[in-house]
C-alpha cells in the first residue's frame, strides 16, 4: 500500500496530547510537552511499519490493540545504560552492604532487585560485584531479581551480549575483574560467564502493578526511572516496591533523583542510598 510520508511530517498537539496520556496510563511515564518531537520520531518508525496513513490512525490502533501496546511500549520508552554506572554506589555496595550482610546473616543468600534493568546492565554488574565477593567469601550466595516493563530490552537482557559504550567504563576502570568475569561472544562483543548469568532472572514486569512472586530483598535499586514520574506517581511505586524490602534493607535511586518528601519509612544513608526501618 502506497503511503505518503510527508503525512507523518507533523504530529498536531491534539494527537500528541492523546498519546503522552496513554504512555502514561499504561507505563506511569510523564512526557513532558517539550519532547513532541522526540515522540514523533519514535512513533514515525512504528506507523510506518503497519503501513498506517496517520498518527491518528495509528493511536486508534494501538487502544483497539491488545498486542500492539507492547511494541507501542518498546517504541516510546528510554533504555540506555552502562556497566557500573554511577561508581560510588558499587563502591557502597562492595565494601559496605555485602560484607554488612555476611556478618549479621550467616548463611543467608543475598537477595537484590533491579526494578527497572533497562537493557541488564546493571543486574550484571551487581552479579559480577556479588560473584567477585563470593570468590572471597566461600561462605556468601546471592541471587538477582531484574525486571522492566519492555519485553524487547528483557529479551536482550537475557541474551545478556554487551559492546562498545555499554562496557567501556567496566573494561578501562576494573581490567581484572573485565578478564575474569567476562567472556567472548563475537569480535566486539562479551556476556559475563555462564555460571554469573544464572544467578539472575530477568522478567518483564510494570512498577505500577504489584509483584507476582512472593520473593523479599536485601537491596532493591531502581535507577533511572523515578525522574519520569510525578511525585504522587513516584509514592504509588514506593507503596508497591517497599514491602518487598527487608527490614534494614537498602534501596538505591538514580543519581539524577530525589524522594524527598515522600513519607517512606526510608532513613537517608548517603545521597542516592535509603535504609529500611530494622522494624
Amino acid at each position: 500500500m502506497y503511503m505518503s510520508v510527508d503525512s507523518l511530517d507533523t504530529l498536531d498537539d491534539g494527537c500528541f496530547i492523546k498519546f503522552i496520556n496513554l504512555i502514561h496510563a499504561l507505563t506511569g511515564i510523564t512526557i513532558a510537552k517539550n519532547r513532541k518531537s522526540m515522540v514523533q520520531g519514535r512513533l514515525r518508525k512504528r506507523v510506518l511499519a503497519l503501513s498506517l496513513k496517520s498518527y491518528e490512525e495509528y493511536f486508534d490502533f494501538v487502544v483497539n490493540n491488545e498486542a500492539e501496546k507492547t511494541p507501542f511500549i518498546d517504541s516510546v520508552t528510554t533504555n540506555e545504560t552502562y556497566f557500573f554506572r554511577t561508581p560510588r554506589i558499587w563502591n557502597y555496595i562492595e565494601t559496605q552492604l555485602l560484607p554488612d550482610h555476611l556478618q549479621k546473616h550467616p548463611g543467608k543468600t543475598f537477595s537484590a532487585w533491579s526494578a527497572a534493568s533497562s537493557t541488564g546492565e546493571e543486574a550484571h554488574s551487581l552479579a559480577v560485584l556479588c560473584q567477585q565477593f563470593k570468590d572471597r567469601n566461600n561462605s556468601f550466595d546471592y541471587e538477582i531479581s531484574a525486571s522492566d516493563i519492555s519485553q524487547r530490552v528483557v529479551t536482550a537482557c537475557r541474551s545478556g551480549i554487551y559492546q562498545g559504550r555499554s562496557i567501556e567504563t567496566f573494561k578501562s576502570s576494573m581490567p581484572l575483574a573485565f578478564s575474569k568475569y567476562m567472556v567472548k561472544n563475537g569480535p566486539e562483543a562479551f556476556s559475563v560467564q555462564a555460571d554469573i548469568k544464572k544467578k539472575i532472572n530477568f522478567f518483564e514486569h510494570n512498577l505500577f502493578a504489584p509483584i507476582k512472586d512472593r520473593k523479599m530483598y536485601d537491596l532493591i535499586l531502581i535507577r533511572n526511572v523515578f525522574i519520569y514520574f510525578t511525585p504522587a506517581d513516584q509514592k504509588k511505586v514506593l507503596d508497591l516496591i517497599l514491602p518487598r524490602l527487608n527490614p534494614g534493607g537498602i534501596l538505591i535511586i538514580g543519581e539524577s533523583e530525589s524522594i524527598t518528601g515522600i513519607n517512606a519509612g526510608l532513613a537517608k544513608v548517603e545521597n542516592l542510598i535509603y535504609r529500611k526501618a530494622s522494624g
